[in-house]
């Protein structure tokens, strides 16, 4: 790669880490994801105050992470609607730049957005429906190679998906068929060594 493609991907990632800096923005960035909507309606679906929800939105916004796509009169005043321009997906490159002590809320607010995403489709009864729905889990004890080869086929499967969700809009604006909202959550994260939960269930059971 030369000098100048690196320093331009440097200076993506530093935005991108900048974008993602607030666990409220990721969470504004999933909603826009799925749909358009203004701050007005992202502020009442997050149970948050406008002024609070429209500056992360410019933030977002300063970022090219989001987009404007119209605008629409209301009781005097403008109201603007967005639609994201990038996925609530971090890199592994773009994750390494975001520091240690923010992580903790980007990931608390992916994971929120998807358990309520599945106590959703659990209480709709649309969980299992599908015969060849997919749920596993899969403990693992790995070396750091090992670590990595999970990490790359994940890569290839997040990069697969983007390819079918491309594919499929092709044919149901082709077909005019009826679409289904599918969603996928991937996650691969070191859990506690034994020997920690070990201790930790031990201390519990002497202060219980």
């Amino acid at each position: 790669m030369s000098k100048t493609k690196k320093k331009k991907k440097d200076a993506v990632e530093q935005i991108v880490a900048k974008a993602f800096a607030h666990p409220l923005r990721v969470q504004i960035l999933i909603i826009l994801n799925e749909k358009v909507a203004s701050p007005n309606l992202l502020a009442k679906e997050l149970g948050r105050s406008l002024n609070l929800v429209a500056y992360h939105v410019r933030v977002l916004e300063k970022y090219q992470c989001i987009e404007l796509t119209g605008t629409k009169p209301r009781r005097g005043a403008t109201e603007h609607f967005y639609r994201a321009t990038r996925r609530q997906f971090l890199t592994d490159s773009e994750w390494s730049r975001l520091p240690k002590s923010l992580r903790p809320g980007v990931s608390g607010a992916m994971l929120k957005s998807a358990f309520d995403d599945v106590d959703e489709a659990l209480d709709a009864g649309t969980f299992d429906e599908m015969d060849d729905r997919h749920l596993s889990r899969t403990p693992m004890v790995v070396d750091k190679k090992g670590w990595e080869d999970t990490a790359a086929v994940l890569t290839g499967a997040l990069e697969r998906l983007v390819e079918i969700q491309v594919e499929a809009n092709d044919r149901l604006s082709k077909e005019g068929a009826e679409g289904m909202l599918s969603k996928v959550v991937m996650l691969h994260f070191k859990s506690p060594d034994i020997e920690d939960r070990g201790a930790e269930e031990e201390s519990e059971g002497r202060t219980s």
